[in-house]
């Protein structure tokens, strides 16, 4: 009997030999040598096959695969799936007041409505000039500069289309009640379990909002929220930094004082380090978020098992099936070291992903963006193998978007029809992967009968 034990690569190695006596006329000595070389042969046999086999995946069948299930049935050979666009702009306080500490640029104006975002966040004291460069929807026309104080005084004055503006004049507005402070750019990130086999589409078996802010020279905070877990097998995830290496972080905190998954009752699976910050497979930084996404939404077993069930992909709740339940935040703050200005790095710049199990092959689950990467696992050869140009993972630049309910497509277009959650003929998803210069506001047309409703 040989004994295996299941490695970081799906690998298969023999970790040791026991050989049952044989009733037989050749002589034992004789028989357990031969024993022990075929089994010897058979291992190597084994384990040289499992590792090529977990290194890629059959990239011909994959095709096909792609070409007779995915969402869109003629993807733009340009797509790269991503709904933003950069802008830069050149932007001199000059108020009148020497308290003046950051320079931001706004998707709106605080003192007129809610929920404003900073895009831009960057150090400057009065009469200084800032040259920021920022990522936002490609459908936003609408910027504000504001010069900010360090007691939180806001000074604001419109951009336009301006690549030029000094904060200051007649138009400056300083002295109104703001409705709510700005806060930090927050985009939702949606998973597909099933890479790369084809699945529902529905893009909810993990849902998660990220916001991320340089509140300091050397140190960024970065808000995630677990916001749905529509699967019923077990999925990490963790967040990794291109462009930092692990060795530029000197800590990371979090506010909560608690990790997604503390008291995880089962050994981890996804990745064995318990630490929040790991060293990524190229040497950058990652933020272990959780090795069981259902274990940090609902901390409950079951027969020594985590319950397992659909939260927040339906409308309503079905008996042991599919719950709906509160949300689930972590704030980090994560210190890097001196020399590095955290107002440089975007949150566009960031890779989440999620892990998961998919026949027997360990592999993660990226934006498009980053579809090759290998942060934790090796599981491809790379993307000369695997151009098939379709995303099982998607980034919206909207913190409080509407995802699919549970078995809905988010939006199908096949044989000249459209379907799904995101359809509106002139505004659906199926025209923006079949031409991604249309449709580009998909994703603020919602059919509400398909959409998860908070």
């Amino acid at each position: 009997m040989i004994v295996y034990k299941m490695s970081r690569c799906m690998r298969y190695k023999p970790l040791f030999f026991v050989i049952s006596p044989t009733k037989t006329k050749r002589p034992q000595k004789t028989m357990t040598k031969i024993s022990k070389i075929f089994f010897l042969i058979f291992a190597v046999i084994l384990q040289v096959t499992m590792m090529e086999s977990c290194r890629k995946f059959d990239f011909e069948q994959f095709r096909e695969i792609v070409k007779q299930n995915y969402l869109i049935d003629s993807i733009d050979e340009q797509h790269t799936w991503n709904l933003l666009k950069e802008r830069a702009v050149r932007i001199k306080s000059q108020v009148d007041d020497p308290d003046i500490a950051y320079v931001q640029v706004l998707d709106g104006n605080p003192f007129e409505k809610e929920g404003v975002e900073i895009l831009a966040n960057r150090l400057c004291t009065d009469g200084n000039t800032v040259s920021p460069t920022f990522s936002v929807p490609a459908t936003k026309t609408e910027f504000w500069a504001a010069a900010v104080t360090n007691q939180g005084k806001y000074y604001v004055i419109p951009i336009e289309d301006k690549s030029d503006v000094v904060i200051g004049g007649s138009r400056m507005i300083s002295n109104k009640l703001m409705i709510s402070r700005p806060v930090g750019q927050t985009f939702t990130y949606m998973f597909e379990e099933d890479y790369p086999y084809p699945g529902d589409f529905d893009f909810n078996d993990v849902v998660l909002r990220i916001s991320q802010q340089a509140v300091a020279q050397n140190k960024l905070k970065l808000t995630v929220t677990l916001a749905a877990v529509g699967a019923t097998k077990q999925l990490g995830a963790a967040i990794r930094f291109p462009l930092l290496k692990s060795s530029d972080i000197e800590k990371v905190t979090i506010d909560e004082g608690r990790r997604f998954d503390e008291g995880y009752p089962v050994e981890r699976y996804f990745i064995d380090d318990e630490k929040v910050l790991v060293r990524g497979r190229d040497g950058s930084a990652v933020i272990n978020l959780f090795d069981d996404a259902h274990w940090c939404m609902n901390s409950d077993e079951k027969n020594g098992q985590v319950v397992r069930m659909y939260y927040n992909t339906r409308n309503y709740e079905v008996k042991n099936e599919s719950v709906n339940m509160p949300t689930v935040s972590r704030t980090y703050n994560i210190y890097l070291n001196e020399g590095i200005d955290a107002s440089f790095l975007q949150l566009s710049d960031i890779d989440p992903f999620i892990i998961a199990n998919s026949n027997g092959l360990v592999v993660e689950v990226h934006t498009f963006t980053y579809k090759y990467s290998e942060a934790i696992w090796h599981y491809t050869n790379g993307p000369g193998s695997e151009d098939d140009m379709v995303p099982w993972a998607l980034m919206v630049p909207d913190g409080d978007f509407r995802y699919p309910v549970e078995g809905m497509f988010l939006g199908r277009y096949r044989n000249g029809e459209s379907t799904g959650a995101y359809s509106r003929y002139g505004h659906s998803f199926g025209e923006w992967g079949r031409n991604h210069t249309k449709s580009e506001d998909w994703w603020l047309y919602p059919s509400e009968a398909q959409v998860y409703q908070p």
